[in-house]
């Protein structure tokens, strides 16, 4: 973390303020800049020409700037500085067309490539932004060098009392979970699209120029900045969650302690714990563990990162060894009997689902394996958990995002080839990325967020609260619901919003009926829908209720 804040403040972010620069200069440039043009009420002659370079105020690359006689409706100026790269050598005593832009001179032809100072603002803000954030934690590892100095000269006060009976035990704390935000993915996928596309473009403006060395290593950073962006958008939106850090717990007489480096120790009472609960699930030999509360306020005396809500209560940690799992559970049990329980061990009590061992399995073979061995490997695949969106998109959603991003490219290619194309084509395009823009934006999803997690033998729904701005959200509990109780599955079609389709999914469990979620994606059905009916544990009905008529 401090190294890459160290590159970005001292190395990336310095090269692309000079990125920057080229990208301005660029963005005057004209469309030619040889040869005689046409002459109007104003010319000029040369007098002076200075190639400047690689590295200037004006960014990366050599250009040349020249000093020219300027004659208004025959009436001399003096000599006048003109912008870079506006007049040539090549013109020499050419006699050229040039006209006046606010305060400076430039040649009387088009000068078509604004558009890249608008692109040089945005990466440029973004550059100081990032600047700045790196900044912040060189900042606090300043203080904190400065803290751990002082620490060291504080005299620790040590407790005396009685030596209690205790347990260290080493667990992975759980991941903290990551907020793939559908807005996040698509604004570094199109940043990283529009990067590129100016990159692109700025090696065809230097290959028409000067053709040097650095100018095209300037295009090929704006190149690699929007392969980065472009790297980052599938990072947020598939990457994986990052592990937890492995840290030690105690289990002592008076409850489960816990230490952070940056807080003080917490101590959970075994008066606030209902339940430790074991479940056999994951990598062979390793093991998740839960607990159970006894009220919302025994939450505040975990640790931040042991709150995460499972469908038990809240998850202590993914994965921890059998010999461990074994040696806090012998612990648990002596400090308080009867809190501890094994999922794969005993009958349906207290709510912790059927008796029968779903323990890890690991099945190797040869070639000359038999078939029972290979049906059982498909259905250890088969029964690994699976998490669901209830936002899930349809794939023709998906399609839509890429045919934005192609129509933003056909509005570079027409700029590029104006004089090319019928003059009408570019509103129309334009008219179109629009109109396309807003559908896509009326058109996201509204319904209830959340995650469906079906894994062998349990259906568990964690919705995710979504208050104002400025509002903390709050932890709503998982609905867990067994398999075996599962009677049927329904899904009601609800009204539409701005043409999206949604469902209301109803489950009936022991003859009762309630809303699971109130509202989700169609496509989120359909996935549900394949996983359920692929379960063995399974075998309710899934019905699907139309707007006025009874379900079937």
């Amino acid at each position: 973390m401090l190294a890459a804040a160290v590159t970005v403040a001292l190395v990336i972010g310095p090269l692309l303020f000079f990125v920057c620069l080229t990208m301005f200069r660029l963005a005057g440039a004209p469309e030619i800049n040889t040869g005689q043009t046409a002459v109007g009420d104003a010319s000029a002659v040369i007098k002076t020409c200075e190639r400047r370079g690689p590295v200037s105020s004006e960014g990366f690359g050599y250009f040349w700037e020249c000093d020219a006689e300027v004659t208004v409706n025959g009436h001399s100026l003096g000599a006048i500085r003109f912008d870079p790269d506006e007049l040539t050598p090549a013109d020499g005593t050419n006699v050229v067309g040039v006209q006046r832009s606010g305060d400076h001179w430039q040649r009387d032809v088009a000068h078509p490539y604004r558009l890249l100072h608008v692109a040089g603002l945005v990466i440029l803000m973004i550059d100081f932004f990032a600047v700045l954030a790196a900044l912040i934690p060189l900042l606090v590892s300043v203080l904190w060098v400065f803290a751990q100095l002082w620490r060291r000269k504080t005299p620790e006060t040590v407790a005396s009392g009685e030596e209690e009976q205790q347990v260290a035990i080493r667990i992975k704390a759980p991941p903290k979970p990551k907020r793939r935000s559908p807005t996040g993915a698509t604004v570094l996928g199109f940043s990283g699209l529009f990067s590129l596309v100016i990159g692109v473009w700025m090696f065809y403006l230097h290959s028409r120029l000067s053709g040097d060395l650095w100018g095209f290593a300037a295009a090929l950073s704006i190149v690699l900045l929007g392969i980065g962006f472009s790297a980052a958008a599938a990072w947020w939106a598939f990457a994986p969650e990052k592990p937890g850090e492995v840290k030690t717990i105690e289990l002592t007489e008076a409850g489960m302690r816990q230490q952070d480096d940056s807080s003080e120790a917490l101590v959970l009472p075994w008066d606030d714990v209902r339940s430790v609960v074991f479940d056999e699930r994951g990598r062979p030999g390793r093991i998740s563990v839960h607990l159970t509360l006894a009220d919302e306020a025994s939450r505040e005396k975990l640790l931040e990162e042991y709150r995460q809500p499972s469908k038990y209560g809240v998850l202590l940690t993914p994965e921890i060894a059998m010999e461990e799992a074994e040696s806090a559970s012998e612990a648990i049990e002596d400090f308080r009997p009867g809190l501890v329980h094994w999922r794969s061990r005993e009958l349906s009590r207290g709510g912790f689902g059927p008796g029968r061992n779903s323990g890890p399995r690991l099945v190797r073979w040869k070639d000359g394996a038999s078939a029972a061995q290979r049906v059982d490997a498909e259905a250890m695949r088969a029964d690994e958990p699976v998490r669901i969106r209830s936002g899930r998109m349809p794939g023709a959603r998906i399609l839509g995002f890429a045919g934005l991003y192609a129509l933003i490219v056909l509005l570079f290619v027409l700029r590029q080839s104006a004089d090319s194309v019928p003059l009408w084509w570019s509103p129309v395009v334009v008219l179109a990325t629009v109109t396309w823009g807003v559908v896509l934006h009326k058109t996201r999803f509204r319904g209830t967020p959340g995650v469906f997690e079906v894994d062998e033998d349990s259906l568990t729904w964690f919705e995710r609260d979504t208050p104002q701005r400025h509002v903390v959200p709050r932890e709503i509990p998982p609905v867990d619901v067994l398999l075996t109780d599962l009677q049927q599955l329904q899904f009601e079609r609800v009204p539409p919003e701005h043409g999206r389709k949604y469902v209301r999914l109803s489950v009936r469990n022991d003859g009762v009926r309630s809303v699971l979620a109130e509202k989700i994606t169609a496509a989120a059905a359909s996935r549900l829908t394949e996983t359920l009916k692929a379960r063995s544990a399974f075998a309710g009905d899934v019905v699907l209720k139309q707007p006025g008529r009874t379900a079937a």
